[in-house]
């Protein structure tokens, strides 16, 4: 049985998916009004997602272990493009208003539907990420993204008393 909850836009989430119901969530995703965000989210914690419409999708993934993670971005086997995209998804957004959220990339981050399948079967398989698709390591742009956020996050751990 498969420990991944799926989460799809719109839908409320599938805790323990079938491989038939992530089928059914990628398939949901190409219509006109469809969701516009597909994850599998482990219970400790790493996930695959996929966000976009109109067959632009940016696929991720995230290892976690304690309190690191790792953060991947897929790109396409056939295309090396480094220029800047932007994609869009959320059909509600109180900010940006609907599929207006960007998503930025590269040209070689612009996916398929066909792809989105392709890599969350895979990960819902393998709880890995797919060998046929180049991964970049993007964690360091995750965590300087949530530093310069108006969020509060913990810039620093230090064990208590200690100024070193």
């Amino acid at each position: 049985m498969s420990p991944y909850t799926l989460v799809l836009e719109g839908f409320r989430d599938q805790g323990f998916a079938t491989s038939e119901q992530v089928k059914d969530a990628v398939q949901r995703m190409a219509r006109p009004e469809g969701p516009t965000y597909i994850r599998l989210k482990h219970p400790q914690g790493g996930h695959a997602e996929a966000m976009g419409f109109n067959d632009r999708f940016r696929i991720e993934a995230r290892e976690t272990w304690g309190e690191g993670f790792r953060h991947w971005l897929a790109a396409s086997p056939h295309v090396k493009d480094r220029s800047d995209v932007v994609m869009y998804y959320r059909n509600h957004c109180n900010v940006h208003g609907r599929r207006k959220c960007p998503l930025p990339a590269w040209g070689e981050n612009v996916l398929a539907l066909t792809d989105v399948l392709a890599i969350m079967l895979f990960y819902h398989a393998t709880g890995e990420r797919s060998g046929s698709y180049p991964w970049e390591d993007v964690t360091q742009y995750c965590i300087e993204a949530a530093l310069k956020s108006d969020k509060q996050f913990i810039r620093e751990i230090r064990p208590h008393g200690r100024d070193e």
